[in-house]
């Protein structure tokens, strides 16, 4: 069984967990990120809110592999080594704080950090904000504890990856890299408090092995398509999907 609240999906919810995995991959590996905000209520609607952060963590892990796999030439690893100081140890922290909150206050929580990385995301961008090498060790200390609770921390780290002057193919890479740091840390921890089990990592590879497709599909839309775009349809995911979780937390 899927941990706490978790209901095991029919045919009909896996084949609508599938449908969302390729969507959000194809956004996520054209603008660097977004699949998880497209899964993320996808998943807590099909087997629930405590569910949700384990099943995507799974998901993501593989999907960022093959973010990472379609720009790996571009990778900034200094980024990435001074990222994953801070948001390894952090990860295992936020994880013990999500084995203790309850799952109405999850479904807040998440809808709160939604809706919130809206104006964020604009501010930080219009302020030219600059962003050097040793910010990111505190930036990931800050998203590693967070991601375990709201998983997809995409909008937060956009606007510092950004300031810092990475883009296109090498944000998108570097960003997968550090991402992929956390889901690896955090699945530890799931399993270390028994909330990561094999149902959860069954259906998190089926989810994941799909977003090797959309990564492909959103790798080769990166130089068609307007980033402007696709950040307008993000912020509406982002303002409905946070609303849904505030109103309905369960």
């Amino acid at each position: 069984m899927l941990p706490y609240d978790g209901a095991v999906p029919d045919a009909a919810g896996i084949a609508v967990l599938v449908a969302a995995a390729l969507a959000g991959s194809i956004v996520g590996g054209a603008v660097g990120f977004g699949g998880g905000l497209i899964l993320l209520p996808v998943v807590a609607w099909v087997v629930g809110v405590r569910a949700a952060a384990p099943v995507l963590t799974v998901t993501m892990l593989l999907g960022n592999l093959s973010r990472i796999w379609w720009s790996r030439h571009e990778i900034d690893t200094r980024v990435v080594k001074r990222y994953l100081v801070g948001a390894v140890p952090a990860t295992f922290i936020g994880v013990m704080l999500y084995a203790g909150t309850p799952s109405t206050w999850l479904g807040r929580i998440i809808g709160l950090f939604l809706i919130a990385a809206i104006p964020l995301r604009r501010a930080m961008l219009a302020s030219r904000m600059e962003v050097r090498l040793r910010h990111f060790a505190v930036l990931g200390g800050l998203t590693g504890a967070l991601s375990a609770l709201v998983v997809t921390t995409g909008p937060f780290i956009t606007p510092f990856f950004l300031a810092y002057g990475l883009r296109r193919g090498a944000f998108v890479g570097t960003e997968a890299v550090c991402a992929l740091g956390m889901h690896v840390s955090r699945s530890v921890a799931f399993a270390r408090y028994a909330l990561l089990g094999w149902d959860t990592v069954a259906l998190g590879c089926l989810l994941g092995s799909t977003m090797f497709a959309g990564a492909w599909i959103g790798r080769r839309l990166l130089d068609r398509m307007s980033d402007r775009v696709f950040l307008v349809l993000i912020e509406i995911l982002l303002l409905l999907s946070g609303l849904q979780f505030v109103l309905f937390p369960r």
